[in-house]
């Protein structure tokens, strides 16, 4: 029997702890370890059980975005999204980004991203290639907020984890595809014109050729 969960407890949260570690082995140890007692206790994980089992999962791991217009927005994440290998091709992945789209159009969320290993996973989903990914982090934020027009916020959280996952990350096998880029997908078509600026009645082909006209900045980062 399967069935969809949607984990907003730490403690839940670390039943998926083994999937994420079989999928993604370069990870396993003090950054899985790290991951699940900090980042997740903010995100959301969408898992599907297949007889009390996680066999699917995606995590959506919140941001704030800002533009150079002053607005900003809730956005998340869609991160460590994975199956088990044996229950691959079966559509369990479908129904997990299909709830978690649900979830984000319930809290008017703008757009989501992710970083692809390979585009066309995605493209079925809604998701857009809208610009290169930023494998280097900018260290001086004000040349962040100076160069770009789309950005990530950086608070105090955002800046204490991301150099925890800096020096976890040191020594760790590069896990990012050859030439990274960010996939978008439009949520909240009113929350989306809000952020932008664009006019409500704006088609979404419209709305992506601007995406892919800003300078977006986002660094690695979880």
């Amino acid at each position: 029997m399967n069935e969809l969960y949607v984990l907003n407890e730490i403690n839940q949260k670390c039943e998926t702890k083994a999937l994420y570690e079989e999928v993604f082995p370069e990870d396993k140890g003090p950054f899985s370890d790290w991951y699940y007692e900090d980042r997740c206790r903010d995100n959301i994980i969408v898992c599907l059980k297949k007889d009390g089992e996680v066999a699917a999962m995606a995590h959506l791991n919140p941001f704030t975005v800002c533009n150079r217009n002053g607005q900003s927005a809730e956005i998340y994440y869609i991160y460590a999204v994975a199956t088990r290998k044996e229950e691959r091709n079966k559509g369990y992945m479908t129904e997990v980004l299909n709830k978690s789209f649900e979830i984000m159009k319930d809290k008017g969320i703008p757009f989501c991203y992710l970083i692809p290993v390979d585009e066309s996973i995605y493209t079925p989903f809604g998701f857009h290639t809208v610009s290169k990914f930023t494998i280097k982090r900018i260290l001086d934020f004000t040349l962040v907020t100076s160069n770009y027009d789309i950005y990530l916020r950086e608070d105090e959280n955002y800046i204490r984890r991301a150099l925890i996952e800096d020096e976890l990350c040191e020594n760790m096998e590069e896990a990012l595809p050859k030439d990274p880029v960010i996939m978008v997908k439009l949520i909240s078509p009113d929350s989306f014109s809000k952020f932008s600026g664009l006019a409500a009645d704006t088609e979404e082909s419209e709305k992506i050729e601007w995406l892919k006209n800003q300078r977006i900045y986002i660094s690695e980062s979880v």
